[in-house]
């Protein structure tokens, strides 16, 4: 059995303590490792309900652990690949997404995953609480989740393939104001590019410098990106905001974004091809569309 992706949709404690401790207990009895991330509440409901079993657990408080999604699934990947490498038969994890803003990108998320993880062993149950989340992220659980226990298992007939579902729904894009306060033609290299964003941000007090040194990272990987498989007319624009300082890297190469770009797990046998997922780590927004014939990567790295 590879990657199993499952929604729980519950209403109050007593369903979700049930119900959740019973997905654990059952994987502890075959052997398997278990790890929860989730609010402090819930994790407080299930360590009481499991009591003595709750040793043997992980459990992640999701502030720390829903920060960024591609972070995310870079985390689940080495839950699983490090008890795989124990030799643990199968790994059983429960995430639980604190939506609150930027809602989008964790349900986008959700269907990321089912491509991200698919060559790993491990079942991701993700609980949904009915009384509290907006029934727009409720109905993308159904889409996004092959699986649903909903009273009983079953699959999910609205269930859409990662690709169809992310074409559908885009990341929003962070949105900017006025004229950007810098606009840079991108030649055939991005040295004197990457060390003149780092020199401003931190000299004109854009950003503070370990996060002036993530814009560089992430101007020099996207405009990489634009060079090798872009067209010949390439453009960096910056925006400094009160949030945020917003880039967006412009070429006219004739290619159609990919909607899983920068969500799946890179190839460690390939040299390359890590850039878009370096930035999808790095930054606190990546969008990457189609229009007018322009292929735009707006990205942003929040000031604090």
């Amino acid at each position: 059995m590879v990657f199993t992706h499952s929604a729980f949709l519950y209403d109050g404690d007593s369903a979700y303590a049930s119900t959740l401790s019973g997905f654990v207990r059952d994987g502890l009895e075959r052997g398997e490792a278990v790890a929860v991330a989730a609010p402090p509440s819930r994790l407080e409901l299930l360590r009481d309900t499991l009591a003595g079993d709750a040793k043997v657990v992980r459990f992640l408080p999701a502030d720390e652990w829903y920060v960024r999604p591609v972070r995310t699934i870079a985390g689940w990947a080495r839950i699983l690949r490090s008890a795989a490498d124990d030799g643990r038969p199968y790994t059983r994890l429960i995430g639980e997404i604190p939506y609150a803003d930027g809602a989008d990108s964790w349900v986008r998320f959700e269907a990321a995953l089912n491509r991200s993880l698919a060559e790993l062993h491990g079942h991701l149950l993700c609980p949904y609480d009915r009384s509290r989340l907006p029934t727009t992220v409720l109905a993308a659980a159904g889409r996004t989740h092959p699986r649903l226990h909903d009273g009983d298992w079953r699959d999910s007939a609205g269930y859409e393939a990662p690709e169809q579902f992310l074409t559908v729904t885009p990341e929003p894009l962070w949105p900017v104001t006025g004229n950007p306060l810098l606009t840079v033609p991108i030649a055939q290299t991005v040295a004197e590019l990457r060390v003149a964003m780092r020199q401003r941000a931190s000299a004109e007090g854009w950003l503070p410098p370990d996060r002036a040194e993530l814009l560089a990272l992430a101007v020099s990987e996207l405009a990489t990106n634009g060079i090798r498989h872009g067209g010949e007319r390439r453009e960096l624009r910056i925006w400094v905001l009160d949030d945020a300082v917003v880039g967006e890297i412009i070429d006219d190469g004739p290619g159609t974004p990919q909607p899983l770009a920068g969500y799946l797990l890179p190839d460690p046998s390939t040299v390359g091809g890590m850039g878009l997922w370096l930035v999808q780590q790095l930054c606190d927004s990546l969008s990457i569309h189609r229009d007018g014939g322009f292929t735009y990567a707006r990205f942003a790295v929040r000031r604090t």
